[in-house]
């Protein structure tokens, strides 16, 4: 029978449950829960290329028999009369009126738990059991470690900007959150608030490693409502953070419910540069972001198109998902439109289910146009509504994590008909002009056998066809110049009538370094 285990140190102080301090909790283990979708979910990717396995963590490799983190690794120093801490505890929402819990794949339970769930997992794997109770608002679950404590053991901070992030290997069937715990005293200070980034779900995709700068930390977005912040804390919260560090916070928070995670490995992401140093020519590799526009697994139901806008656009940032086909070609997500009563809004209904944008999709054409499918989101609108045209050339070009078994063109359109997509219905025309979808730079995203991250410079796309344009000649320019008057960004799916596929769109990203 499965042991559950609550946060509270009785007889059986185990390993794994987070022991109190004299006010009866642990540093850090009562927190207000980090809603997902606020959170940044910028990261790195560990590239399928490299020589090196990411899995072997530099602060915890459980494979190589570890069973507590090595966190004194590039520790600028520990204060004084500190010792490195660094065992696995449990954290809940106990202390919040919650009663949620962690179910462990074991029934052994003693002083050797903690290594007997690292040796059957080869990890930490458990299932959160996430209730209620007296709770406003989600409950949470999860897991996590202290840096070190002083000889009274209580935990203290450490400076770790040496790390410059983390990289952890994991699996998991609801998106978790990392959360930087400074402690008590400035946690309340935050109210609760901690800096976090949103990792994605991977129910379909098995164990993934994701890479995040301390500056990729932010606080939720709640925080604008707790007063008296220091005014410190309100800017750079991940380095700031990082220079005290108390403990170090895995958790996952979502509707009450019964949810698998597996923490394969963590290291820090100055270890993981320098391994991907070895295997390639660059001494320092690029480090882009492949979902710091729209994480489809951490919940963001639109694109952040105003990431990085200048003040001319920036508030006019619009972002919101749409689709567009020949009338007669149709997306299998349509099946929610029975229950939409707003334009557009299937969209979130579909990515909450997906964890992204997945479809089926079925191109039947006319006599008088090609079929196609598309879907894209806008990049702003104006004051009254109407889209308007914007400069995106400082992403450096676009990365989309995504599966599919049909081709699918992405291209930049700068002249779509200024149509406000909430009051448009099913099937309208964008433009009257049948050849509208060959004009413009575009890239091909090809076929997979899997999930796939694929990142293009903005020097990719290129005007593949306007040969099937008449005068094409007539509509030759620069992806230079497109760049700074995109309206829209699209997927379009074009082909034979009759020729059918699905798709998968997980995140998109900027280019960026």
């Amino acid at each position: 029978m499965n042991k559950k285990l609550y946060t509270a140190c009785g007889a059986a102080a185990i390993a794994l449950v987070a022991c109190s301090d004299d006010n009866g909790r642990l540093v850090g283990t009562s927190v207000e829960p980090n809603t997902i979708g606020e959170l940044s979910s910028s990261s790195v990717d560990t590239p399928s290329s490299s020589s090196f396995d990411a899995r072997e963590g530099d602060l915890w490799n459980p494979s190589a028999g570890g069973f507590s983190l090595n966190v004194a690794r590039y520790a600028a120093k520990l204060p004084a009369n500190a010792k490195a801490d660094g065992r696995w505890t449990l954290e809940t929402d106990a202390e919040k009126g919650g009663t949620s819990s962690v179910v462990w794949p074991t029934d052994l339970v003693g002083v050797q738990d903690e290594r007997t769930v690292v040796e059957s997992c080869d990890g930490i794997c458990g299932t959160v059991s996430l209730a209620k109770y007296s709770l406003t608002y989600n409950p949470f679950a999860g897991v996590g470690f202290t840096l070190a404590k002083d000889d009274n053991g209580k935990p203290v901070p450490v400076d770790v900007t040496d790390w410059k992030g983390v990289c952890m290997t994991y699996e998991s069937e609801a998106a978790p959150a990392l959360e930087l715990d400074l402690g008590d005293s400035v946690n309340a200070l935050l109210g609760e608030a901690l800096p976090a980034v949103a990792l994605p779900k991977t129910v379909t995709t098995g164990p993934v490693t994701k890479c995040f700068k301390w500056s990729d930390f932010k606080y939720p977005a709640w925080i604008a409502a707790v007063a008296g912040v220091p005014e410190y804390w309100l800017e750079n919260s991940g380095e700031k953070a990082a220079k005290q560090l108390v403990a170090f916070r895995f958790v996952i928070s979502a509707s009450p419910g019964e949810y698998k995670f597996n923490i394969k490995s963590l290291g820090t992401l100055a270890d993981f540069q320098a391994k991907q140093g070895e295997s390639s020519s660059s001494a320092e590799p690029a480090v882009v972001n492949p979902a710091d526009l729209w994480d489809g697994a951490a919940g963001d139901k639109t694109v952040k198109t105003g990431l990085y806008a200048d003040n001319s656009w920036k508030s006019l940032a619009r972002g919101k998902w749409y689709d567009y086909t020949d009338q007669n070609s149709s997306f299998g997500w349509w099946k929610y439109k029975a229950y939409d009563d707003h334009k557009g809004f299937y969209f979130e209904q579909v990515i909450d289910e997906c964890g992204g944008l997945c479809s089926s999709v079925k191109l039947v054409g006319t006599a008088e146009v090609d079929p196609v499918a598309l879907f894209g989101f806008q990049l702003a609108n104006n004051e009254s509504g109407v889209v308007k045209a914007v400069d995106v050339t400082n992403w450096n070009g676009v990365c989309v994590t995504y599966k599919t078994d049909i081709p699918i063109v992405l291209d930049l359109d700068p002249v779509s008909l200024e149509v406000d997509f909430d009051t448009a219905s099913a099937g309208f025309v964008v433009e009257e002009d049948d050849y509208e979808i060959y004009k413009w730079p575009s890239v091909t995203l090809p076929v997979t056998s899997g999930e796939s991250t694929m990142c293009y410079a903005w020097d990719d796309f290129k005007q593949a066809y306007l040969d099937k344009v008449p005068n094409g000649e007539k509509y030759k320019t620069t992806v230079e110049n497109v760049l700074k008057r995109v309206v829209t960004i699209r997927f379009i799916i074009t082909g034979k009538a009759g020729d059918k596929g699905n798709f998968f769109l997980k995140a998109l990203g900027t280019n960026r370094e």
